[in-house]
């Protein structure tokens, strides 16, 4: 797996591979500034399956538009209140965010609110109680030792 710098704040991106297609993760560096893990113990993750391009395991254009277009329609949930979108994984026909969230109902309403004026979306959502943050914290570690 090999990360760069992507943007000034704190996120970062790195790639990987898997059946012998590129694996795109974009994730934090860390647990944003005033907040604790403590206070976020459930991850929910939204999975997006698509119809990959055969070269590239990636998604087309229009799906990436739409993809794009959910996670920007979702972006007033990454604060403090409800949880925080730490890991973005995308490549061979699916697209993953992972989310740590405070309230598992409460960020569903909102999610639904926030979706209830757009198009249906080919999306399913688990959701499971994770306080050690391992599935974040697991990539972090895999990041660091590549």
């Amino acid at each position: 797996m090999t990360s760069e710098q992507s943007a000034p704040d704190n996120t970062f991106t790195a790639s990987g591979e898997e059946n012998g297609n590129t694996l795109v993760f974009r994730s934090l560096k860390s647990i944003p500034d005033g907040s604790e893990q403590a206070s976020y113990p459930y991850l929910i993750t939204i999975y997006w399956s698509y119809e990959p391009a055969a070269d590239s395991g990636m998604p087309d254009a229009a799906t990436n538009e739409a993809q794009i277009e959910l996670e920007n329609a979702l972006s007033h949930l990454d604060c403090r209140e409800y949880g925080h979108l730490m890991l973005v994984v995308t490549g061979n026909g699916n697209k993953e965010w992972h989310w740590y969230v405070a309230d598992v109902d409460l960020w569903m309403e909102q999610l639904n609110a926030a979706l209830a004026e757009k198009i249906a979306y080919p999306i399913e959502i688990e959701n499971s109680r994770q306080p050690d943050w391992s599935l974040y914290h697991n990539f972090i570690a895999a990041v660091e030792h590549s």
